[in-house]
């Protein structure tokens, strides 16, 4: 997983395995409570649920994570406002990628951990976010992507 030293990753606890036709899961949870989270280590921004995905032959490939942070918001006044965002993010080999904001209100495991087989099965997120990260380094870098 990425920076799987730094304290947001480290803390986390494997809770399950998934299996799907082509890939497995590896499924962490934060055992923190949110609330603590919010309150002493918000400036990281800690991860609730993480699910890292490895090929059928185990080789990682990349990882989704559930962040709580702050976030700004628009008000219809036209000022902005700072809330606590949830926020699921895909962590490629060389970038990550907002993939779903859950908006201020906090997602049940259940929910994020649907969403993100949903992504993996249903839309083969996997591989198109490995292509895309391929495809934007390589723009970056002035090269094109090997296939």
């Amino acid at each position: 997983m990425p920076d799987s030293q730094s304290p947001r990753w480290a803390r986390l606890v494997k809770v399950e395995e998934i299996e799907t036709d082509k890939y497995f899961i590896d499924v962490y949870s934060c055992p923190i409570e949110p609330e603590t989270l919010r309150e002493k280590y918000l400036q990281e921004p800690p991860v609730l649920y993480a699910f890292a995905i490895f090929n059928r032959d185990n080789q990682y490939l990349l990882s989704y994570a559930l962040e709580m942070r702050e976030a700004l918001r628009d008000r219809e006044d036209g000022s902005e406002e700072t809330y606590i965002g949830y926020f699921l993010e895909t962590y490629c080999e060389h970038q990550r990628f907002s993939c779903k904001n859950f908006k201020d209100v906090e997602p049940t495991f259940e929910l994020v951990k649907s969403t993100v087989i949903a992504f993996v099965v249903e839309y083969d997120a996997v591989q198109k976010m490995i292509d895309y990260d391929k495809e934007i380094h390589a723009q970056q870098h002035g090269n094109f992507p090997q296939n």
